[in-house]
């Protein structure tokens, strides 16, 4: 298949100046989940055997459902991929910048062997003993990136779908956790669910008095997630 050019933007800037600097493996991280009110962050680190042919790279966002998942298996054959998260518990306790630099390192450790380098989407590193390269809009302009990107998105969305499964009334298939107006009637309605991050506002709003966050054990369905 013909590869498709993900996107003016991304000329492969950032992996060819890890090459300049000889490095070999160059792995590529990104998150999915900062802001949604429920359900985990998560984060995927993905380092290419070979560059993925005939489906489109960019930043996950700028991509509809079908192009991801059509993407993500591409990547799933020709990369080695880890997949990190954070639980809602864990967002609540830390805060969300710190859950996703957790997520990040997780990521990291589920590969199968590390990278020579990390390029990061956003302008902070996780701290690992490996040298990392945070780029702005990294998952725009490198493809590394951008494969985490998709791998994170399609990763967290279907852990939303399973989540449904168990809390049908929350909606999450539609909204993935994030804040609309299905959602802000579902939690005025039920209240919060053990899914949701009560340091979040209006979740924080909507708590009983005295309610704990509670680990809603979010690793468990990973591995059906990522299949």
């Amino acid at each position: 298949m013909k590869a498709i050019s993900p996107s003016p933007g991304l000329l492969l800037a950032p992996e060819r100046a890890a090459h300049a600097d000889g490095f070999r493996r160059i792995g590529g991280i990104d998150e999915a989940g900062r802001g949604p009110w429920a359900g985990p962050v998560v984060a995927a680190a993905v380092i290419l055997r070979s560059r993925p042919q005939g489906v489109r790279i960019d930043d996950s966002k700028r991509l509809t459902a079908r192009q991801r998942e059509r993407a993500y298996a591409v990547i799933l054959r020709c990369a080695d991929v880890g997949i990190g998260l954070a639980s809602p518990e864990e967002i609540d306790h830390l805060n969300i910048l710190q859950a996703t630099l957790m997520a990040m390192r997780r990521a990291i450790l589920d590969l199968p062997a590390p990278p020579d380098v990390l390029l990061i989407d956003g302008t902070i590193a996780p701290a690992v003993p490996i040298p990392c390269r945070p780029i702005a809009h990294g998952d725009r302009l490198s493809e590394v990136i951008g494969c985490a990107s998709i791998v994170a998105k399609v990763v967290r969305d279907r852990l939303m779908h399973f989540y449904h499964d168990l809390l049908p009334q929350y909606a999450f298939d539609q909204h993935k956790g994030y804040g609309t107006p299905l959602h802000t009637e579902r939690l005025r309605q039920f209240g919060p669910s053990l899914l949701h991050r009560l340091t979040f506002e209006p979740v924080r709003r909507s708590a009983a008095p005295g309610m704990e966050p509670a680990d809603v054990l979010a690793h468990e369905p990973v591995a059906l997630a990522r299949a």
